[in-house]
């Protein structure tokens, strides 16, 4: 008997390529790109900042990449501990990250850490972001309790 090896992922691993592909598209994509992860209807929470409806989501990630990344090269950002769960064809994610980069201007290492909060759906069977909350933890303080937060939302 012949074992195959289907090119098929599970909805898990979707969700995680998902996750993935937002780290590299954040890194370097354009505004466009990143917005392509999520639905029409979407919604993101950015450092307090709300943006609902892709056409505000895009806008404010334009705004974000010329004031933001621009002055910044080797900026990747790095996801730990992916906690998904998934319930039909709408799902949870809670996934820490880590960032770093350095100034163009003076060379000087920038990082950072936080937390993506998400909600997901698939729809005709691909998984994208309908809401995505970006905690940033510049220190060590920032973050005592988040995690206990989150899981109670």
């Amino acid at each position: 008997m012949t074992d195959t090896v289907t090119n098929t992922m599970t909805d898990y691993e979707m969700i995680q390529n998902l996750l993935a592909a937002y780290c590299f598209k954040t890194d370097r994509g354009t505004a466009e790109e990143i917005g392509e992860l999520f639905w029409a209807d979407g919604r993101t929470v950015f450092d307090g900042n709300v943006h609902q409806s892709i056409e505000t989501i895009v806008s404010g990630l334009q705004k974000w990449i010329d004031k933001r990344r621009a002055p910044l090269v080797g900026l990747r950002h790095m996801i730990h501990a992916p906690h998904i769960e998934i319930d039909g064809d709408t799902a949870t994610s809670e996934v820490y990250y880590d960032a770093d980069a350095h100034s163009k201007k003076r060379g000087k290492l920038i990082q950072l850490r936080g937390i993506y909060i998400d909600k997901l759906e698939k729809r005709n069977g691909e998984w994208r972001f309908i809401e995505r909350e970006t905690q940033i933890w510049r220190s060590a303080l920032d973050h005592a309790d988040a995690p206990a937060k989150a899981v109670q939302k």
